[in-house]
């Protein structure tokens, strides 16, 4: 191996050696680089333009019998390796209703490798704002700035949040949407309004409810259901009763030191619950689980989060666009 002449941008205590050609490594803490002049194994793609949905139908592994690709902006590609886009979509059967999609895809057959979902107008900018912080707290290596503490206080916006959140009284069993007087169930476990349908889930005297987007804190939190690997800091981007969100900084308990930022998706099976009609393990179908048939995108290098912000912002114009005609 030679060295490359370079001092390491993380310890600065030694300097870069080449591992393979456009890959570098610091003998001192062993992290890894990519070498400037590996440009060329990149595709000359036009990273941040918006390109028409058409160029990623024919590209990807997208199915046009599941959702079809109206605009998309390329965040990174590498031929035969990795491509990111941020994506804005629709379903074949109802065009008028749109989401934004971030996209994984490997190898040289461009096949799924990982997905993040947004249907809402209020999470994404909850994505943007999460984002935002993530980018500006963390250094290079997903390691809090120095001079930089995390707080675990809401957003400035967001500090009166729980004064906007829903709220039930188990007593006068008043229901939140239409104002009747809803119906308990028979194992006790939820409620329900006959005028609405309107559905009110206990979990030990507690109500589960639908948390409104726009009021999340965006706090930083270490607390998630995460498989595999150990979180650091994480924000919530939604928070529903069977629907959770969150993008989080993670390591493996083997190696702390190198850390990168996944996107979270878990959903749990409330139907479940609410008609198991014995007590012994009920709570167990109030875990929250991986969504299912789902890979966690993740994202190794910060530079590309700014990219992805600007996409994102990008395609909420063409979404809130879209909605106007």
């Amino acid at each position: 191996m030679k060295t490359m002449g370079d001092k390491c941008p993380s310890c600065g205590k030694a300097e870069l050696v080449e591992m393979i050609p456009g890959l570098r490594m610091c003998p001192s803490c062993n992290k890894m680089f990519r070498s400037s002049d590996s440009s060329s194994a990149m595709a000359k793609e036009s990273i941040g333009i918006i390109k028409e949905g058409e160029y990623f139908m024919n590209n990807t592994s997208l199915n046009p019998k599941w959702e079809i690709a109206e605009k998309g902006i390329t965040i990174f590609r590498e031929k035969n390796k990795s491509w990111m886009a941020v994506l804005l979509c629709h379903s074949p059967s109802f065009e008028s209703i749109k989401y934004i999609r971030l996209s994984w895809w490997k190898k040289s057959i461009n096949s799924h490798a990982g997905m993040f979902k947004i249907q809402d107008i209020d999470v994404l900018e909850n994505t943007i704002i999460a984002l935002k912080r993530i980018d500006a707290m963390f250094d290079d290596s997903f390691n809090v700035k120095a001079g930089t503490t995390i707080d675990y206080d809401p957003v400035p916006e967001r500090v009166n949040f729980t004064s906007e959140l829903p709220k039930f009284n188990e007593t006068k069993r008043i229901c939140p949407k239409c104002g009747r007087k809803m119906n308990r169930s028979s194992n006790k476990r939820f409620y329900e309004c006959e005028r609405c349908g309107e559905i009110v889930i206990m979990e030990e005297g507690k109500p589960i409810i639908d948390l409104p987007a726009s009021s999340l804190p965006l706090a930083f939190s270490s607390n998630f259901p995460i498989n595999y690997y150990l979180p650091d800091y994480g924000i919530s981007v939604k928070i529903g009763m069977a629907d959770w969100k969150a993008i989080v900084i993670i390591h493996a308990k083997e190696n702390p030191e190198k850390k990168w930022l996944r996107f979270y998706w878990w959903t749990r099976n409330l139907q479940q619950y609410m008609t198991n009609k014995y007590s012994l393990g009920s709570a167990q179908g109030l875990r929250w689980e991986t969504k299912k048939g789902l890979l966690s995108p993740n994202i190794y290098e910060k530079a590309h989060i700014p990219r992805i912000i600007d996409a994102l912002e990008k395609m909420r114009e063409e979404w809130l666009s879209a909605k106007k005609k």
